[in-house]
């Protein structure tokens, strides 16, 4: 997901500095115009949020993966079809 959503951002030019960056510009770019559903923007935050449990804590679980991959093929879909990609 992060790297859709900075696929996302450099569609408009520009570039974040921190993954706050990311899910806020995202949010005003693309959920505030309706582009994209702000469901999308918890889902990133969501998954900030378990990557840094995982990483720094040693705190994951079988259910949150498979969740998380659910969401993160959605939204790489959803990325994809603003980009004017291939599905």
């Amino acid at each position: 997901m992060f790297h859709s959503a900075r696929a996302l951002l450099y569609s408009k030019e520009y570039r974040e500095k921190s993954h706050y960056c990311l899910v806020e510009a995202v949010g005003s770019l693309f959920c505030e115009e309706g582009v994209m559903s702000p469901s999308y923007i918890e889902s990133l935050i969501e998954a900030k949020n378990l990557r840094e449990a995982a990483d720094y804590y040693g705190d994951f679980s079988e259910l949150n993966c498979k969740k998380l991959l659910d969401k993160a093929q959605d939204f790489l879909s959803v990325a994809k079809k603003i980009l004017k990609l291939p599905a």
